[in-house]
């Protein structure tokens, strides 16, 4: 059977095969730890607050490759631990490139990451390696159900020109995306695939989704897609709740949305799944990627020590070079702290540290009379206070933002709320040299965001 995906009739469970560990052992203490951490995350609790997708997506990693096990009666990525940490490595690689395309593209950002750059950058990479396992697992269960085997269409013949056409379509998908993002964004989806799947036809049709459409078995295909809109599903609700999370701003389809995703968007997952397909197979049969099966399959691609050396060493600086260009261009702020509230002087931000306000999410939802009581200020400055807070700690700002438009006049949420997005982001990008700050699919979020709370006449929600 072909590893990622047979060609023939999935993976049905082996016949008096046992599996060790059983597959309710990996199971059942993960779906207890992801519900555990969902738990604690809801309730605003460090660090699952704050690093939620992590402590959300390994665990449930867990819980698919069981259920693979339980049903093929092997562990996808457990039994193979070479092939998972290739896996894991390059899916962090292959998303921060696409997180290169978005400093073009613009389609969406990241707030309130962790201050401290190491961190940061070792939680980005930590969670940008879940893609390739998530996708693949999805795909691997739908196999070993026999899912969408029975589907046939016509046979074709796969000639020199028919390779030319997809390649060149793949040129013309990443041009016009990259040219024109505004109109041709969605393009970019799909873009590596048709680029890559000539190279992975000739080199092995196996590893190629074109063969398989070549000879009428559509199934490999068929699953990923699916498998890719189940878990880009799963992406959005365990990003929806989440402190540390990303945000949207999708040209023309800013208004309906499921979760912070619009809903025209979750057609790019399934083929974003192909994508991650094509492109582990192109690296597999580039010898710098290890296939699942290569300790027990003579015709698999195996790895070669020095392409894998120079190509780690690469990527390696590809990736440095992406976090730094993130930390410029998509990310647009950071967790925000008593530190950077700059109403604070360094005196009163003392007191302010000895209570439970030094959380500026907790300080956004107080009374001033009683951070007036416990900081020992006036009551107008703890007012002052608790509505920077709130500007701060509004659907992502962040200090640096919010005091920028405090610097603009706007010094409460209800202000904000009232304020026309396209000329207050002209105003405030006046005001500062950061890049693609305040932009106008922004500063909608955030005056969408204003009138809800004034308008719900509740805070809680503005906080999460």
């Amino acid at each position: 059977m072909n590893e990622l995906g047979s060609m023939g009739a999935g993976a049905p469970r082996a016949e008096g095969r046992s599996v060790r560990p059983a597959p309710w052992l990996v199971a059942l203490p993960a779906l207890l730890f992801l519900a555990t951490a969902a738990a604690l995350m809801l309730r605003r609790v460090e660090p699952f607050v704050n690093y939620f997708y992590i402590s959300a997506w390994y665990p449930t990693l867990f819980v698919l490759d069981a259920a693979v096990a339980a049903r093929s009666g092997r562990y996808f990525l457990l039994s193979r631990p070479r092939f998972a940490l290739s896996l894991l490595a390059w899916s962090a690689v292959l998303w921060f490139f696409f997180e290169l395309v978005n400093f073009r593209v613009a389609n969406w950002y990241y707030v309130f990451l962790p201050p401290d750059r190491p961190i940061r950058w070792l939680g980005t990479t930590v969670s940008f390696a879940t893609v390739l396992p998530a996708i693949f697992l999805a795909e691997r269960w739908l196999a070993a159900r026999g899912a969408l085997e029975g589907i046939r269409w016509p046979t074709f013949k796969v000639s020199r020109r028919t390779l030319l056409g997809v390649f060149l379509t793949g040129v013309a998908f990443a041009a016009l995306s990259l040219a024109w993002p505004r109109i041709f964004f969605p393009m970019i989806w799909g873009a590596l695939t048709l680029l890559l799947e000539p190279w992975n036809y000739v080199h092995d049709p196996k590893r190629s989704l074109l063969a398989d459409l070549s000879q009428g078995r559509p199934a490999r295909l068929l699953r990923f897609l699916v498998g890719g809109l189940a878990i880009g599903f799963i992406w959005e609700m365990y990003n929806i709740e989440a402190r540390s999370k990303w945000i949207y701003t999708v040209p023309g389809f800013e208004s309906l949305k499921l979760f912070e995703m619009p809903l025209a968007g979750f057609l790019g997952f399934p083929v974003f799944a192909l994508d991650c397909f094509v492109v582990y197979q192109t690296l597999v049969l580039a010898h710098v990627a290890i296939a699942p099966g290569a300790d027990r399959s003579a015709d698999v691609p195996r790895p070669s020590p020095r392409r894998t050396a120079l190509a780690a060493v690469a990527a390696a600086a590809f990736s440095l070079a992406v976090l730094f260009g993130m930390d410029r261009w998509n990310t647009d702020s950071l967790r925000p702290l008593l530190k950077d509230l700059w109403l604070v002087e360094s005196a009163e931000r003392e007191r302010l540290a000895a209570t439970p306000y030094a959380n500026l999410f907790v300080l956004a939802g107080a009374q001033p009379a009683e951070v007036a009581g416990r900081a020992s200020v006036r009551l107008s400055q703890a007012g002052e206070w608790i509505a920077a807070a709130q500007l701060s700690t509004l659907r992502g700002i962040g200090t640096e933002n919010a005091r920028l438009i405090w610097e603009a006049g706007i010094y409460s949420v209800t202000q904000l709320a009232e304020s026309e997005p396209g000329e207050l982001s002209a105003r405030l990008r006046g005001m500062t040299r950061r890049p693609r700050a305040a932009t106008a699919p922004k500063v909608r979020v955030w005056v969408l965001a204003a009138r809800r709370v004034t308008g719900a006449g509740g805070w809680e929600w503005a906080t999460r």
